[in-house]
């Protein structure tokens, strides 16, 4: 066998190494993304983890936001919350939810908006005693529409078109955290942060399962 058949076939096995190596990574980067719920056991997070709260009926929500933030390289607890009582009281500190910390965003399923998402959005994301942390709408064709012509309420006007899902998380990273959550709160405001899953990821996600931590 010629030096040169050797050379080949030692940059091939090398080559596997590498892509096994990045496997392991990224999955250990995806189980680092938890899903908290309730019942479910403590989640140990560091300085560089980013909290975050999901008000959602559907825990696929949970599984699409946990691969995302994964893909992106960002490391977290997402905790989620059905739209209710326990959303707005959670937003508004009160209740159960009295001496519990604020999360860092609060992110509010609005792609299939019905009358429990909507009162949840009217109540934490508009007027007096909205939440001091900026709320992000998931939203849809069908909910951007529905925003934009006023049928949801005109104290529930936007002001700002929806940016990718994607192009959002990857903004959170933690070298722009500090500044991009800056400029969020500015924005926020003039109302809820807009921002537009892939329609095949929504499509895709329906009936998917999160998984707990």
């Amino acid at each position: 066998m010629l030096i040169s058949d050797l050379n080949r076939i030692w940059h091939g096995i090398c080559s596997i190494w590498d892509c096994q190596r990045k496997i392991v990574a990224g999955q250990h980067l995806r189980n680092r993304v938890s899903c908290a719920f309730k019942g479910s056991r403590t989640v140990k997070k560091t300085a560089s983890d980013i909290n975050l709260v999901l008000i959602a009926e559907d825990s696929a929500r949970a599984s699409l936001l946990r691969d995302t933030m994964a893909q992106s390289g960002i490391s977290g607890v997402i905790r989620r919350i059905d739209p209710g009582v326990a959303a707005i009281d959670c937003a508004r500190r009160q209740g159960s939810y009295r001496d519990k910390p604020l999360p860092d965003l609060f992110f509010l399923d609005f792609t299939e908006p019905n009358e429990h998402s909507t009162a949840v959005l009217k109540a934490i994301a508009f007027g007096k005693q909205r939440t001091p942390v900026p709320v992000v709408l998931l939203t849809s064709a069908y909910s951007q529409d529905l925003l934009d012509n006023g049928s949801i309420g005109e104290e529930s006007a936007v002001m700002f078109s929806p940016t990718s899902l994607s192009s959002f998380v990857r903004k959170m990273t933690a070298a722009k955290r500090a500044s991009f959550f800056r400029a969020l709160r500015t924005l926020y405001q003039y109302g809820p942060i807009l921002v537009r899953p892939a329609e095949a990821a929504l499509a895709y996600g329906r009936g998917v399962t999160a998984l707990s931590a």
